[in-house]
């Protein structure tokens, strides 16, 4: 009996060291993606635009299959519509929005924050039937708030 025990031990060790190199793999697999994905041109592009555009107080990033949009505060508006065909790359599907996402979330640290933006995951179905992911970086409600009572000029009260 004590034999079986120590038997069962060692196979759950042996499969959790496996487990351990293969996630090790996958990171190091993923971490390489990322890495050709932000040395490419496409990328490139958006990050210049991104940059020129920090100083506004973005409300929402779009992130879709065919493209990005970045929304503002105050004034609501379109700050950037970055179309993936328009800059040369129509072939985009799932895995790109979700390394588009984590690239900007590591180069844009304000994004990351999770008192300032939350990252939400939809689906967006094409006229074709074909649903397809996106993710979306949002402005807290809190945050929002602040933002726009920091901005905003001194006002008065009577009383």
């Amino acid at each position: 009996m004590n034999s079986l025990a120590v038997l069962g031990i060692l196979a759950c060790g042996l499969a959790a060291l496996l487990l351990y190199a293969y996630c090790l793999l996958a990171e190091h697999r993923d971490a390489g993606q990322l890495q050709r994905l932000r040395e490419s041109l496409l990328y490139r592009q958006l990050k210049a635009q991104m940059q020129a555009i920090a100083h506004h107080d973005i409300d929402e990033v779009r992130i879709e299959c065919s493209g990005i949009t970045v929304t503002s505060v105050s004034p609501a508006h379109t700050l950037l519509s970055f179309s993936f065909k328009q800059n040369g790359n129509s072939l985009r599907n799932d895995t790109f929005t979700g390394m588009y996402a984590e690239l900007l979330a590591r180069d844009f640290p304000l994004l990351a924050q999770k008192t300032a933006y939350k990252l939400e995951r939809y689906k967006v179905y094409r006229l074709n039937g074909k649903p397809e992911r996106a993710c979306a970086f949002i402005m807290r409600r809190g945050y929002k708030d602040y933002l726009l009572a920091e901005r905003s000029p001194a006002q008065l009260k009577i009383y």
